[in-house]
C-alpha cells in the first residue's frame, strides 16, 4: 500500500535519485488497481449545451418531481421558449404518463423530440411504442448524470421552493401551483430576456399590472378626437341638397383654362361624395371639389380650387336617366331685354 503519487515522489527524492524517478513513480501509481478503484471523480468535461430549437414545442424536456406535499408532479419544459407545464399526478406509471402527454399534445401539437432520464416510465415498451407511433424521437440521458437533462432538473428545485413558500399563505396545492405558473409565464426569463408567453403564444399575458397602463383603444380614440379638432379648425362645413346647381371641378384640361364647370347635384353616394350631372355625363366629386353657385347660368366659370384631387371616372347617362335628370333641373330665368346692335365709330364715318 502506498500513499499516492505526490507523496511517493516527495519521499523518494529524500533517499534516491535517477533520471526517470518521477516518471517511474507516476507509472507505478497509475498501474495500481486499488488506487484507481478508490480515486476521486475526474475533472469535469467542458460544458456542452443543448442547441436552441428555432420554433416552440419542437423539443421538450420532461422529469418527475416528488413525492412532494402528497403529490407527484410531471414537469415539462419547452426548450425554445422556456414555457413550463406542471401536472399533478397520483399515479406515475407509464400509461398515466402517456395519457398526460397526450393531453398536452392535443393542446399544443406533437413535438419532435422528448428528452428524459432513465426512469421506468420512460424506458418501458409502451412509452417507446407511443413515441414511435407519433414520430417522436426519444432521447435519454446518461444514467446517474441528471445534469444532462438540466432543462427540467433545475425547475424541480424552483417549483419546490415556490410551493413551500405558498404554504404560509394557505390555499390548496393545485391553486398555488397555478398562481406560480401564471407569474412564471408572464415574467421575462433570464436566458431569453422575454416572457415565455411571448415566445410560446406570440403575445403577452394580461396581468393586474396592465391596469395601471392606459388602454390602447382609449388612447387611440383620444388621438382621433384631438386630430379631428385640429383639422376642423381650418375647415368650413357646407351644405348641399339634391337638385342644386353648383360648380364642379373640371379635370378635362380645356384649352381656355377653365377649372370649373356648371352641373346639377343628382344624389349623394357617400358622406362627402356627390354624383353631379354635367351635360349628358355623371361626374363623381368630393365636397372639396364642389362650389356653391349663386346665379343662374349655364356657362362655365373660372374660379380658384380649394383642394386639388384626382379626376374620377366619368359615367355616361342612358336616355331614361337623362330625361329624369332634366325633369329635376329647375327652369332657368333669362333676361327678356332686347339687345341693340353695337354702334361702332368706324362704321359711322
Amino acid at each position: 500500500m502506498h500513499s499516492g503519487m505526490g507523496r511517493m515522489e516527495s519521499s523518494a527524492r529524500r533517499y534516491f535519485w535517477w533520471p526517470s524517478l518521477d516518471k517511474d513513480i507516476e507509472d507505478l501509481a497509475r498501474k495500481c488497481c486499488i488506487c484507481t478503484e478508490n480515486t476521486k471523480q475526474p475533472a469535469k468535461a467542458p460544458l456542452q449545451q443543448w442547441n436552441v430549437p428555432d420554433q416552440p414545442w419542437k423539443r421538450i424536456h420532461v422529469d418527475f418531481m416528488g413525492k412532494f406535499l402528497g403529490n407527484y408532479f410531471l414537469v415539462v419544459v419547452d426548450a425554445h421558449s422556456k414555457w413550463l407545464e406542471v401536472i399533478m399526478m397520483n399515479n406515475i406509471s407509464s400509461m398515466e404518463t402517456i395519457k398526460t402527454l397526450t393531453t398536452l399534445f392535443a393542446r399544443y401539437g406533437l413535438c419532435e423530440e422528448i428528452v428524459s432520464d432513465n426512469g421506468t416510465q420512460f424506458t418501458s415498451e409502451e412509452f417507446a411504442e407511443f413515441c414511435a407511433r407519433h414520430g417522436i424521437r426519444h432521447i435519454r440521458t446518461t444514467p446517474g448524470h441528471p445534469q444532462s437533462n438540466g432543462q427540467a432538473e433545475r425547475y424541480v428545485d424552483t417549483i419546490k421552493s415556490a410551493l413551500k413558500k405558498s404554504i404560509h399563505n394557505g390555499g390548496k396545492v393545485s391553486e398555488n401551483l397555478q398562481k406560480f405558473l401564471f407569474h412564471y409565464r408572464s415574467t421575462p426569463h433570464s436566458t431569453t430576456n422575454v416572457t415565455p408567453a411571448e415566445l410560446f403564444l406570440k403575445r403577452q399575458l394580461r396581468t393586474v399590472l396592465d391596469l395601471i397602463r392606459p388602454n390602447a383603444s382609449e388612447a387611440y380614440e383620444k388621438n382621433r378626437r384631438r386630430y379631428q379638432i385640429n383639422f376642423d379648425r381650418k375647415t368650413k362645413k357646407r351644405f348641399f341638397k339634391q337638385g342644386e346647381n353648383v360648380l364642379v371641378r373640371d379635370f378635362r384640361g380645356s384649352q381656355n383654362g377653365t377649372k370649373w364647370t356648371s352641373g346639377t347635384l343628382i344624389y349623394q353616394s357617400g358622406s362627402r361624395i356627390w354624383n353631379v350631372k354635367v351635360g349628358t355625363q355623371i361626374w363623381r366629386r368630393h365636397e372639396n371639389q364642389i362650389l356653391n353657385r349663386h346665379w343662374s347660368s349655364d356657362e362655365d366659370v373660372i374660379a380658384t380650387s380649394p383642394v386639388e384631387s384626382q379626376p374620377s371616372q366619368e359615367i355616361k347617362l342612358s336616355n331614361s336617366q337623362n330625361q329624369k335628370c332634366d325633369q329635376q333641373m329647375p327652369m332657368l330665368r333669362r333676361s327678356m331685354r332686347k339687345r341693340q346692335p353695337v354702334r361702332r365709330l368706324i362704321e359711322e364715318t
